[in-house]
């Protein structure tokens, strides 16, 4: 039996003690094909998954887990693997150390136009980083995968904003999938509210009212940034050491006949 979805919300698997852990499956291409479900997923980190929530998380079947997190976050709260686990954990660290945002104005903090600058600085350091884990999920012996970072939502979007975008889900999509980490915040927020553990702050000193939303604008200032300065996220990343033939892999993996 999988995890069930969490309420009406398809994307969200229920394993206990995350809150952002979501199937990418489902998404409709531009030219009508479908993302396969079962295949790879997003998700906020792992080491908070309950035993309920490992139990549900071995029924998935996963062999590769992508850990986006710096160094310091993995080394404070790593996440461990079943002894019988045969699979791959591969750390690849979009950032190599968490934004020091705490002399910043509430203005300039409130401003989703930060949470936009912040993500284009990620891509520009990380850019061979993200390239790196687009060839990783394109070999077939990579998958099922799952790739993660703190909450599931920055670093983690923006690497499943780029799959979805090689794979040819519009960017309006690309950008309400990154809004559905509203969702996941709110039950964090409420897990908080009903006194359960809250270990954000051993990383986090301060994270702006901006970086604390999901706001569709969002993504699509970023995509249509890389768009504008780049041409598209492949070419972006074939500058970045991706092989040009990895993006037709990556959809033989993960898309669907045209329906």
């Amino acid at each position: 039996m999988d995890p069930a979805p969490v309420g009406d919300v398809t994307p969200f698997l229920d394993l206990d003690g995350c809150f952002n852990f979501r199937d990418l499956g489902g998404h409709r291409t531009e030219d009508g094909r479908e993302v396969v479900h079962g295949r790879l997923y997003r998700a906020d980190a792992l080491h908070r998954l309950t035993p309920a929530g490992r139990t549900a998380y071995e029924r998935l079947r996963i062999v590769t887990v992508i850990d986006l997190r710096t160094a310091d976050e993995v080394n404070r709260q790593r996440w461990a693997p079943s002894a019988h686990w045969a699979g791959r954990w591969l750390h690849r660290p979009l950032r190599t150390a968490v934004p020091d945002w705490t002399s910043i104005s509430p203005s300039r903090a409130a401003d989703p136009a930060l949470a936009v600058e912040h993500y284009q600085e990620t891509v520009l350091a990380g850019a061979r980083i993200l390239a790196d884990v687009v060839a990783e999920l394109a070999d077939p012996r990579a998958l099922p995968a799952v790739f993660h970072c703190a909450a599931g939502k920055d670093r983690t979007g923006i690497v499943a904003a780029f799959l979805l975008r090689l794979l040819g889900v519009s960017i309006a999509d690309v950008a309400e999938d990154y809004a559905l980490s509203e969702q996941a915040t709110a039950r964090w927020e409420g897990s908080v509210a009903a006194g359960l553990e809250d270990d954000t702050q051993t990383s986090w000193s301060f994270v702006p009212a901006a970086l604390m939303t999901a706001d569709p604008w969002v993504m699509r200032a970023l995509l249509e940034w890389v768009e504008a300065a780049h041409g598209t996220v492949a070419e972006l990343l074939h500058q970045n050491g991706l092989t040009p033939n990895v993006p037709a892999l990556l959809r033989h993996q993960l898309l669907g006949e045209a329906g």
